[in-house]
């Protein structure tokens, strides 16, 4: 009679990729970013869940989850604002969580949020947003957005990752 405990571990093990060479890797395919643009102030939250995969085809990721953490607290290659709107980050960080939601320095998912103030506001509308993962996140297929202004709410998805996003 096979114990609990070790039926545990033969499902677990049964849904690993069994890649012994090395070759399964963690990968970032898709993500969700949420905007919310408040006045003066843009809020941002990222999420970009990992799957497991054979990189032995040569697809390898070069990058890994704690590089890809690294590119994205440096929030001025990701997004771009409009010229008038004069957009300067107040605070980024972004890090990877383990199954539990907690922060990991293992391959997890990633979080990220980023907070930006923007003095010329007020005299010019935040309507665009420049979206600039490519370059930092390799292998990146599919961004889902939802953007919250005081006046709308926009959905849509960006692929790839690389765009102005109006709204």
């Amino acid at each position: 009679m096979v114990s609990k405990v070790s039926m545990v571990l033969i499902l677990l093990t049964c849904s690993l990729p069994a890649h012994s060479d090395g070759t399964a890797a963690a990968h970032y395919k898709t993500g969700t970013l949420a905007v919310d643009v408040s006045g003066p102030d843009v809020g941002m939250q990222l999420r970009l869940p990992m799957t497991r995969g054979d990189t032995s085809g040569g697809t390898r990721q070069i990058l890994s989850t704690a590089e890809i953490v690294e590119r994205l607290k440096d929030a001025t290659k990701l997004f771009v604002f409009p010229d008038g709107a004069k957009c300067q980050p107040e605070s980024a960080n972004a890090f990877a969580v383990d199954t539990q939601g907690r922060p990991t320095t293992a391959e997890g998912n990633i979080q990220a949020m980023y907070r930006f103030r923007c003095d010329g506001a007020t005299s010019v509308r935040i309507a665009t947003i420049g979206v600039r993962f490519s370059d930092q996140l390799p292998g990146l297929e599919k961004l889902k957005l939802k953007i919250t202004t005081e006046k709308d709410e926009v959905s849509q998805e960006l692929a790839p990752p690389n765009g102005d996003v109006t709204f």
